[in-house]
């Protein structure tokens, strides 16, 4: 059977603070970065080149910055800041939930006029997610 993931009425919460209906767009993204070149040794084995995987949490999001309590007063409060996440991508009963720590910085502020306005954001986590998969009802 093929599980089909969808994001919808999810929640992104940061250090206890809701932002989930500012979110169009949330990504937990690794990135890997190979240090070296392989290595063969005389018995023939090839040492592969040793591997560090960074995560960044990036998002699409509403710009708000009207609200005093919104998310971009909240990033430009917080910036430079190492805080806690947690990502849920849906309400489906056995999804799952992404939970780390992320340092805040201050988002852009503006755009075209008379637009609905977005801002992009990568905020780089602290380590790799973690996942809590939820059994269902």
């Amino acid at each position: 059977m093929t599980t089909v993931s969808k994001l919808r009425r999810g929640t992104l919460t940061l250090d206890a603070t809701e932002f989930a209906t500012q979110a169009q767009n949330v990504r937990l993204v690794p990135d890997v970065d190979e240090d070296g070149d392989a290595l063969e040794v005389l018995d023939g084995t090839i040492l592969e080149p040793d591997e560090t995987t960074t995560w960044a949490l990036q998002f699409v999001a509403v710009q708000d910055f009207d609200d005093p309590a919104g998310l971009q007063a909240w990033a430009l409060a917080n910036a430079g800041e190492v805080v806690p996440y947690v990502w849920s991508p849906s309400d489906v009963p056995t999804g799952v939930s992404y939970a780390g720590n992320v340092k805040v910085r201050a988002l852009e502020i503006g755009g075209d006029v008379g637009s609905r306005l977005d801002v992009e954001a990568e905020w780089r986590c602290t380590g790799a997610p973690t996942p809590t998969y939820r059994t269902g009802v």
